[in-house]
């Protein structure tokens, strides 16, 4: 299988852009590691590259789920590695872009995952008593989890519970085996002025309509916030603020400061979790470095 392209990167950092350019050099198309851009309508929040943005490029991964439906990294998994085939099949290249580093780990290396259960058993504990469980036998999964999706908090629990072991144990003798041969780009540069162009774009997304967005959907479904769809920064925010427990300056800081915390987890993620080329995009091209790593 011909190497493919990885462009990883902090949220803000051009990654969108990077891409469409280089697929236009490079003869690519382009699958996105986005867990929110898997989903239809939600466009504004989740930075989904509009028709006119993506230029003529093909996408992939991008509107293919309802806001009611699942998909998870192992769904990823599957139909990322089924269009690597199909895209090289065709004589193209391939383009991964996103900033979840689990996706493109899983993506890459030999990274199973356990059947969950059709049946997840109850408790008696409330969904916060339980999450707290899990941060104590195993902080990582619980890291991952929002401490109100009681149903995988349970699900985590039962796998800890039934082999003794935290979630990065049971994959740590599978996970370091490089499955796909690829070149992992990861787009960052300082941070005050990553946190200045985050700020300024949660900015941009409600002068564009963001509020709208999400209140076209809430006022179809008042349970919006129960879906995992919704559980996503950009997104999850608003529950407070349609229930009027916090104000609109509120709401706009509170996504701000959600989206900073996730940049610099994403720094903490590829620098421990991921071998990458990084790319000051202050300093250099993107897209020039990385054309000279492909040739």
């Amino acid at each position: 299988m011909k190497k493919i392209c990885v462009i990883a990167g902090l949220t803000g950092a051009g990654k969108t852009s990077a891409s469409i350019a280089l697929a236009k050099l490079w003869n690519a198309e382009i699958i996105s590691a986005d867990s929110v851009a898997v989903y239809k309508g939600m466009d504004i929040g989740s930075a989904k590259p509009t028709l006119k943005e993506q230029d003529g490029i093909t996408h992939h991964c991008i509107d293919i789920r309802t806001y009611e439906e699942a998909y998870s990294v192992d769904d990823f998994q599957r139909e990322a590695r089924r269009l690597i085939k199909e895209i090289q099949n065709r004589g193209k290249n391939v383009i991964v872009v996103g900033g979840t580093g689990l996706y493109i780990k899983a993506l890459l290396y030999d990274y199973r995952f356990e059947d969950e259960p059709k049946e997840v058993l109850e408790s008696d504990l409330s969904t916060e008593d339980l999450y707290q469980s899990l941060l104590e036998k195993d902080p990582e999964a619980a890291q991952t989890l929002h401490p109100n999706n009681r149903k995988r908090i349970l699900r985590a629990l039962d796998s800890f519970e039934k082999h003794g072991l935290m979630r990065h144990e049971l994959t740590e003798n599978q996970k370091d085996t490089q499955i796909i041969e690829a070149e992992v780009f990861f787009l960052q540069g300082d941070r005050e002025k990553i946190y200045e162009r985050i700020n300024r774009r949660v900015e941009m997304m409600f002068e564009t309509g963001l509020e709208k967005e999400v209140r076209d959907f809430y006022e179809k479904d008042s349970n919006l916030f129960s879906y995992n769809s919704f559980k996503s920064i950009g997104y999850r925010e608003f529950e407070s603020y349609f229930k009027d427990e916090i104000d609109k300056k509120t709401l706009i800081s509170l996504i701000q400061r959600n989206t900073r915390r996730f940049a610099k987890r994403q720094i903490t993620w590829f620098k421990h979790q991921q071998p990458s080329i990084w790319i000051d995009i202050f300093e250099k091209n993107p897209v020039e470095v990385i054309q000279k790593h492909l040739i």
